[in-house]
């Protein structure tokens, strides 16, 4: 009897939390891992990674589709690193910058930030991007102000 109440009450949150466990932590990708440190180490995956610049091309993707008319990213060349801040905020922040080749052949600068715990339940990273003149509503800032470092 006891063992039946617990196993009704105890397996399906024992299947949420592996659930949950197998979609936060990555299988083999080194770039792709949950990063839990607080030493000051490089604690982000690179601008250049695959995952952030799919991460950046997502981010677009679902965006309005009124808001980029229906562009989408499909590359990102020219990437570099504008700075990397852990001093404002205890939440480490990678900030890049490249040039996108959009859907409709046209190139945009893209300037985006890799944040750490922003991922499900704080686990992993997340990704903001901003193209300065398609930010009609300036959702990022004057300019993609707050996806560039202060």
């Amino acid at each position: 009897m006891h063992i039946a109440r617990f196993t009704r009450f105890f397996l399906p949150l024992l299947t949420v939390l592996t659930v949950c466990a197998s979609l936060a932590v990555p299988a083999m990708a080194d770039e792709n891992r949950v990063h839990f440190s607080f030493s000051g180490e490089n604690r982000l995956p690179a601008c250049t990674a695959a995952s952030v610049q799919s991460a950046v091309a997502g981010s677009v993707a679902s965006a309005r589709r009124d808001y980029y008319d229906g562009r989408t990213i499909m590359g990102i060349d020219d990437i570099r690193e504008t700075g990397y801040q852990t001093d404002i905020s205890p939440i480490a922040r990678r900030y890049c910058h490249g040039k996108a080749s959009l859907s409709d052949g046209s190139i945009q600068s893209v300037h985006y930030f890799v944040e750490e715990h922003g991922g499900f339940l704080g686990l992993g990273w997340n990704v903001e991007a901003c193209m300065a003149p398609l930010d009609k509503w300036h959702v990022y800032g004057a300019h993609c102000s707050t996806t560039r470092p202060r």
